[in-house]
């Protein structure tokens, strides 16, 4: 295999360790796998297989798959590709995502949550879309755009309530929609953005949404 120029004189660093070579190391890779959600994203009840959403909960989407809890390396993953511009992490996230939802059928069309247009201008790119792009092209799935933001508010430091409000009315589709979507996000806090979104798609016309998100991180 032919090193980059480039890699060689600025190699990256793994952004938990610090080992040298990718900016997430097969050890670290291997403690995120090894930790896998055992708890339902909703309600956060313990739930068995690789499923992450339990029976109970009334959710307008059918099936949930979570990669972990947002913490330890996983979280250090996500802070340095949001916050440092550590824009090659969506790969290594994409694929933590690919290793944890499973095969699904070939027509599935799998979409992101749109990201708010200053975090966009922020950082230089839109990273749930780069990730959910990332995981289509690895499952040999379509990618498609499908919502847009209608509002600009932010919720980070918001309350549980605020963050009901704000992605009640932050939703709408880009045009008609048919199929089943599998809905990409990083991380999800209370859950109120997915069902939204969610909510979104089958308004436009989805028969059925999927839930595929990186972390799971309880509102402190």
């Amino acid at each position: 295999m032919q090193i980059s120029p480039f890699t060689l004189i600025a190699p990256h660093y793994c952004c938990s360790c610090g080992e040298i070579g990718a900016l997430l190391c097969e050890y670290c890779k291997y403690n995120i796998e090894s930790e896998s959600l055992e708890q339902c994203i909703v309600c956060e009840r313990l739930v068995s297989g690789n499923e992450a959403l339990c029976k109970d909960c009334d959710v307008p989407y059918a099936h949930a798959w979570c990669v972990g809890k947002k913490s330890d390396e996983l979280e250090r993953l996500i802070t340095a590709y949001k916050f440092s511009r550590a824009k090659a992490a969506h790969r290594s996230l994409a694929q933590l995502l690919a290793q944890t939802v499973p095969t699904l059928p070939p027509d599935t069309i799998v979409t992101a949550v749109p990201t708010v247009a200053a975090h966009i201008r922020e950082r230089g790119y839109d990273h749930a879309e780069l990730i959910a792009r990332q995981f289509a092209q690895l499952g040999g799935y379509e990618y498609k755009r499908t919502l847009k933001r209608l509002t600009t508010a932010r919720q980070r430091g918001a309350t549980r309530r605020e963050r009901e409000a704000q992605a009640k009315v932050a939703f709408g589709p880009v045009a008609p929609l048919t199929g089943t979507y599998l809905l990409v996000d990083d991380v999800l806090t209370t859950g109120a953005t997915l069902k939204y979104a969610a909510g979104a798609l089958l308004a436009a016309g989805a028969k059925e949404v999927w839930v595929g998100v990186i972390a799971r991180q309880p509102l402190e």
